[in-house]
């Protein structure tokens, strides 16, 4: 191919791709701003993200070394700070930043290229695309060393290619599907939510989606399945015990069955220390309970523990039998009714009742924070919940099969218990749900209009007709 060829077919790629290269540039420049200048991610290791760090620095340290508390969180991001910090150097938390960026960016353009394979009006998706570059609670996730922004990179890269698989049928594109699922896993195991519940939708609506075949899911089930091997084998490793991710998923259940705001573990003599862990949604529930009471007034909500606020025993935080224990104690002590009570909360916190943390914690950001949380409960929440109702219309298969993730966030939450944090990992996909569903309303209000001023015109023009 002559030069000329190639500058003619790279001219015509960037006249095509416009819309995608500057809302990916802007994105980038954004995000390499915020966790480099305005909110530098080394500036703020703390609570979480100091936990993240120091495990990240003790494997670098100690790369075969044994350490339990490793597998009570997941692995994947002190792993990808532990690989960062081994190749630029222990505390030069800007190249982590710089990572960070690239993956929030990532996300903006998954986001972005979703919406154009899928959206139903071409402007919809250059809309969300410069809403994201700037969208503060997802860019907000960038400036903290944490699980949630390298999650959304690998949900969103897993759904863009997932889609692309429906519509293309191209094994590639189940590989890629497979791996960016099994690299999110390690990030955080809720991933494997959505991947159960594609099957589910896939066993149903196959008929529909006839490019995707059973050769795919087993193509893409290769990587998954590889990928989750080696997260158990570093289970076990660390622990000495089978699992397969980590050890926090009983004990965040424990919060969503008992809704206890805090679980604490004592010194037992052989090596385990005093440790807790209070969800800060919890906390900030408990904060709006003392507030009304102050105020002499009935709180909206509350979270009603059954067996206590905070359960304390001797030994080792991700001790899962005792997690186990206080699960079953608490269903044995309330009815169907009140866990109804408890679920619904749960999901309700993925929208209302709290600021995302660690935002909520320090003065500068919360109150953008807040404001944005009130911006997408006003504005976002709704819309993007009847988008649901695809998953029952045989003509948008497509759209039903990328609902099937925000159902996946809602059955997560109902288990375990939701958060604004926790729901912005997903907010690029929400945002387009709720996109589609005001063109869509936009549309057929337009259309109405028209029908309307038509009629209303052929009407008149009868009126003023002469008569015989």
């Amino acid at each position: 191919m002559s030069s000329s060829s190639r500058l003619q077919r790279l001219r015509a790629f960037i006249v095509a791709e416009r819309w995608t290269i500057a809302i990916v540039l802007a994105a980038l420049l954004v995000r390499l701003h915020w966790s480099l200048v305005a909110h530098p991610l080394g500036e703020y290791i703390y609570s979480d993200m100091n936990g993240y760090n120091s495990r990240a620095e003790r494997l670098v340290r100690e790369p075969w070394g044994h350490y339990e508390y490793h597998a009570f969180f997941p692995f994947g991001t002190h792993l990808l700070a532990a690989v960062l910090k081994a190749m630029f150097g222990m505390q030069n938390f800007a190249a982590i930043g710089v990572v960070y960026a690239l993956l929030g960016t990532a996300c903006v353009l998954a986001a972005h290229r979703i919406a154009l394979r899928v959206g139903q009006h071409r402007p919809v998706a250059h809309a969300l695309g410069l809403l994201l570059v700037f969208y503060y609670p997802h860019l907000s996730t960038g400036g903290y060393l944490l699980s949630e922004l390298p999650f959304s990179a690998c949900f969103l890269l897993a759904t863009w290619c997932s889609i692309r698989l429906v519509d293309e049928g191209r094994m590639r594109d189940a590989v890629l599907m497979g791996v960016c699922a099994g690299l999110g896993a390690w990030f955080r195991p809720q991933i494997l939510m959505s991947v159960g519940l594609l099957g589910l939708y896939w066993l149903w609506r196959r008929k529909a989606m006839p490019k995707l075949r059973l050769v795919h899911l087993v193509g893409a089930g290769i990587p998954l399945a590889l990928l989750l091997g080696l997260s158990a084998a570093h289970f076990r490793y660390q622990t000495g015990r089978n699992g397969l991710v980590s050890e926090n998923g009983p004990f965040n259940m424990v919060f969503g069955r008992c809704h206890n705001s805090k679980i604490e573990s004592l010194p037992d003599g052989k090596g385990h220390g005093k440790v807790h862990f209070r969800p800060p949604e919890f906390l900030q529930l408990n904060n709006l309970l003392d507030r009304a009471r102050k105020e002499g007034r009935k709180p909206q909500v509350q979270l009603n523990p059954v067996i206590g606020d905070v359960l304390h025993y001797p030994g080792y935080i991700g001790d899962t039998a005792r997690h186990n224990q206080y699960i079953r104690e608490c269903l044995a002590k309330t009815t169907i009714g009140q866990q109804l009570q408890y679920t619904w909360l749960n999901v309700a916190l993925l929208w209302r009742y709290n600021i995302p943390w660690p935002d909520s914690g320090r003065g500068q950001w919360r109150e953008p924070a807040r404001a944005w949380t009130k911006v997408y409960e006003v504005a976002f929440a709704i819309p993007s919940l009847l988008f649901l109702v695809t998953l029952v219309r045989r003509r948008w298969v497509r759209q039903g099969w990328l609902a099937v993730h925000l159902v996946a966030i809602i059955v997560t939450a109902a288990l375990y218990f939701g958060g604004t944090r926790h729901r912005a990992s997903y907010d690029p996909l929400l945002l387009f749900f709720a996109f589609e569903v005001y063109a869509a309303v936009g549309v057929w209000s337009w259309r109405r209009f028209r029908a309307w001023r038509h009629r209303r015109r052929a009407g008149g023009g009868d009126a003023a007709a002469p008569v015989g």
